[in-house]
């Protein structure tokens, strides 16, 4: 996942597939705390996980269900400039993609 914090007053903080697909809808609580948190114009490359913490360890299972899930507001649109897709990364349309 690629996290863009709004390089501005009235942006959008942005969460993006590897494939580039836009899912900030589905992750709203990363979008606050990123929006509260993080410096504007920032971009982080990493990994998302679900902890449960009934089992005391990551869940795939819970990562998935989050993932498919969708808010009910359509995603915000991308600002002027920002990239929406990442061409130096390939995505096989079978593989899963969080």
């Amino acid at each position: 996942m690629l996290l863009f914090t709004a390089a501005g007053l009235g942006g959008a903080v942005l969460v993006q597939t590897r494939c580039g697909a836009l899912v900030q809808d589905r992750w709203p609580d990363l979008v606050a705390a990123a929006e509260a948190q993080l410096p504007p114009g920032l971009v982080l490359d990493g990994e998302l996980v679900v902890w449960d913490a009934e089992a005391g360890r990551l869940s795939f299972e819970a990562l998935q269900r989050r993932a498919a899930t969708r808010a009910a507001a359509p995603p915000a649109s991308p600002p002027g400039g920002r990239p929406t897709s990442s061409p130096s990364t390939s995505c096989s349309t079978t593989a899963r993609n969080f």
